[in-house]
């Protein structure tokens, strides 16, 4: 099933299909050893080559996933997209902060403005009073990402014929981390692949 998300921003990216990891990919990965810490800026070229970051992907599906859009400096734009409820999937434009050659950090940013709603299955655009209402709800029930929550990656593996990357994901809070907000991302270089994926609840 064609996902909302995945075909929109393929379709302004304009990607070829059929190349397993461009050449600025291949040579980030090309550094990487399983099991260690990869440095921002390998980290960086994955974002800009990635179709889609899919988080504890089960099947076809991710937990929640990443399109990275924009990389200037230090600041890093994506679009992020998840399930809300059983029925409902959203997707909004957050903002991060590039630290230290390590993290990737939450900056404050108020994504909730840019949050558009699909119904699942139908995909049906949802709009007007019932989007108002929905922005709402989020806004009462979410935190947005302070400063002090990074995240860092360590290479797991490389799979060129399915042309992904896995990377573990690790949550710090105040300098701390707990291996219970650990997430394992798998990054979809293929064009129809990542179309393909949508989201479980």
């Amino acid at each position: 099933m064609i996902r909302f998300a995945a075909v929109f921003v393929l379709s302004l990216l304009g990607v070829v299909p059929g190349l397993a990891f461009d050449e600025a990919s291949q040579a980030a990965i090309d550094g990487m050893k399983r099991g260690k810490a990869v440095p921002i800026t390998a980290v960086t070229e994955l974002m800009k080559g990635a179709q889609m970051w899919c988080y504890n992907q089960r099947e076809n599906e991710c937990a929640w996933s990443d399109i990275y859009l924009s990389i200037s400096g230090n600041d890093v734009e994506f679009e992020m997209s998840h399930p809300w409820n059983d029925l409902i999937d959203i997707s909004y434009i957050n903002r991060g902060a590039l630290k230290d050659n390590r993290f990737i950090c939450g900056s404050g940013y108020d994504w909730i403005p840019s949050v558009r709603a699909y119904e699942r299955g139908t995909g049906y655009v949802i709009g007007g009073r019932t989007l108002a209402a929905l922005k709402l709800e989020v806004e009462q029930f979410t935190t947005v990402q302070q400063e002090f929550d990074c995240f860092d990656y360590v290479f797991e593996a490389a799979d060129d014929e399915a042309q992904t990357v896995t990377l573990l994901q690790r949550q710090y809070e105040d300098g701390e981390t707990d291996p219970a907000n650990d997430a394992t991302v798998t990054l979809h270089f293929d064009q129809a692949t990542a179309a393909d994926l949508g989201w479980y609840w």
